[in-house]
């Protein structure tokens, strides 16, 4: 695997542990700890989904609960484009997609909105909508089937509606 390559992996795995714990240490030393994990491994077939799979697993282990306080990542992490043949395109979030239109207030939104949501629903969320998987590529990363990969999607879209909908500011005339 050449460096561009783990470069690559490794920003986008950060970014995806961000999404899913809000603290930006610990997701530096899960992206690193899972790309050393995929470097060290010759046997692995298809390296992106087993790392996408051995980072959402870190997840599962309990932590102890702490409360976030949300700082919008640099500009940098929001333009990366979630690539056009992975995904199924349709309804996807574009927080990854969107550089000039994202600000830090939506940023802070939309990470305060994930962390509202129920693990499963932020994991399926996050893999589908930020890091463009497939429904099948997000089952085999998460050990589901592809119907509760389409249930956790569903729910967690309309929570997350939901939420950001609640934070939204009301316009007064």
């Amino acid at each position: 695997m050449s460096d561009g390559y783990v470069l690559e992996r490794y920003i986008q795995l950060r970014r995806a542990a961000f999404l899913m714990c809000g603290d930006w240490a610990l997701a530096d030393e899960l992206a690193r700890t899972t790309l050393a994990r995929v470097l060290a491994d010759p046997d692995i077939t298809e390296p992106d989904l087993w790392a996408y799979a051995d980072l959402m697993a870190a997840f599962k282990k309990p932590r102890g609960r702490r409360e976030h306080v949300f700082v919008a990542p640099e500009p940098a992490l929001l333009t990366e484009p979630v690539p056009a043949d992975r995904g199924s395109g349709g309804g996807q979030l574009q927080l990854a997609t969107a550089p000039a239109e994202v600000d830090a207030v939506h940023t802070v939104l939309v990470l305060d909105a994930l962390h509202g949501l129920s693990p499963r629903c932020r994991a399926v969320l996050v893999l589908r909508h930020f890091c463009g998987l497939a429904i099948d590529e997000t089952a085999d990363a998460l050990d589901l089937d592809d119907s509760r990969v389409l249930a956790f999607e569903a729910e967690g879209l309309g929570a997350f509606a939901g939420l950001l909908a609640a934070a939204r500011p009301v316009d007064v005339r």
